[in-house]
C-alpha cells in the first residue's frame, strides 16, 4: 500500500508522522509506505502569492500529475490551502484515479462539534489568505446550522512560511501576536472561545496561538487542531471502515509493521529548516524525521 501525503510546505509533515506511527501498530499490508510530497511550487513564491484561484489550480494540477505518476493508492492533502485549491483543479474530475482526502472536512467536523457542545461559544477561524478568503469553513459551518455571528475568520499572512523557516524565531512570535490581535478584535466579546486552526503549520505553535489569543481577550481559549482528526479519518478509510480508531498514538516498541517514509520536494529544503521541523515531529515518528533530513530534491518534479 502506497499513501502520498502532500502540503504546500512542511506543515502536513506532522500528519505524515502521526499517520506513520498509527499505521505501524495496525495490521497494515507488508510493504506499506508513505511518500510526503512538498508541493511548494518554487523558491520565489507559494500558492498564496499567485494572482488568482485559476493560477493556483493550474500549478496544483501539475503537482497532482507528478503525484499520480508515483502510483499511490490514496492521496492525503494535509493542507487547508491545497484542499481549497483542489476543488478547482482538473484532477478533481479525473475518473478512475487514486482517491483524494482533504483536511477541510476534518476541521469542519471538529469545529462544529465544539460549537454545538456549547451554544454560547464562538470561534476564531485562523488560516492562510487563500483558505480564509475562500470562506469554506465559515460556509460549511453556517450550512450545518451554526450562527454566523459566532464565527470570526482571520487570515494570518506569512505565519505558515515563518513557522516552516524557523519555528522558534521571534518572527513567528510577532506574527502569532499580530494574528491573535486581529482575532481578538473580531470575535464576540463574551462566552467560551475557541481558536480553530485552519492551517496544518499552525499545529506546531498551537499552544502559542491559544495563549496569545487568551492574553488579548482576557478569556480562556481552547485551541482546536484538526490534524489528528484527519489521521483518524485516513486510518478509517484505509481500513474500509473496519479499523477501530482511538486517536491514541501506538507505542513504537509494539510495532507490527515497518512503514517506509520518503520526503520529496521540488524546491531546496535548507538544512536549518529540515532540522527545525524534524525536531518537531521526531517524538511522534523518528522515521519521518529521518526521512526529512535525508529528503530527495527533485527540481523537475512538476
Amino acid at each position: 500500500m502506497h499513501i502520498v501525503v502532500t502540503d504546500s510546505g512542511l506543515g502536513g509533515l506532522s500528519i505524515c508522522a502521526s499517520l506513520e506511527r498509527r499505521l505501524r501498530g495496525l495490521p497494515a499490508p507488508a510493504g506499506t509506505r508513505l511518500t510526503y510530497v512538498n508541493a511548494w511550487p518554487d523558491e520565489r513564491h507559494g500558492y498564496n502569492d499567485l494572482p488568482d484561484m485559476k493560477a493556483r489550480a493550474n500549478v496544483f494540477d501539475r503537482a497532482l500529475s507528478a503525484i499520480d505518476r508515483l502510483v499511490p493508492d490514496a492521496i492525503v492533502i494535509a493542507c487547508n490551502t491545497l484542499s481549497v485549491v483542489f476543488e478547482h483543479t482538473e484532477r478533481r474530475r479525473l475518473a478512475g484515479a487514486a482517491p483524494v482526502l482533504g483536511i477541510i472536512d476534518s476541521g469542519v467536523d471538529l469545529f462544529r462539534e465544539a460549537l454545538e457542545a456549547d451554544p454560547m461559544s464562538a470561534i476564531a477561524l485562523m488560516g492562510t489568505k487563500t483558505t480564509i478568503e475562500s470562506g469554506v469553513h465559515r460556509e460549511r459551518l453556517v450550512g450545518l446550522g451554526i450562527d454566523p455571528g459566532r464565527l470570526a475568520p482571520v487570515a494570518c499572512p506569512g505565519l505558515a512560511r515563518a513557522i516552516e523557516t524557523d519555528p522558534g524565531s521571534s518572527t513567528v512570535d510577532d506574527l502569532v501576536e499580530k494574528c491573535a490581535s486581529q482575532a481578538a478584535a473580531s470575535v464576540p466579546p463574551r462566552g467560551p472561545l475557541f481558536a480553530g486552526l485552519c492551517c496544518t503549520h499552525y499545529g506546531y505553535v498551537a499552544a502559542d496561538i491559544g495563549a496569545a489569543l487568551s492574553r488579548k481577550t482576557g478569556r480562556e481559549v481552547t485551541t482546536l487542531d484538526p490534524n489528528e482528526r484527519m489521521v483518524d479519518l485516513v486510518v478509517a478509510a484505509l481500513g474500509g471502515g473496519s479499523v477501530q480508531v482511538t486517536g491514541e498514538l501506538v507505542d513504537s516498541t509494539n510495532s507490527q509493521v515497518p512503514i517506509a517514509v520518503e520526503v520529496v520536494s521540488k524546491v531546496v529544503l535548507e538544512e536549518r529548516k529540515r532540522r527545525g521541523v524534524a525536531a518537531l515531529v521526531e517524538d511522534v515518528s523518528p522515521t519521518t524525521a529521518r526521512a526529512l533530513i535525508s529528503y530527495s530534491h527533485v527540481p523537475a518534479l512538476f
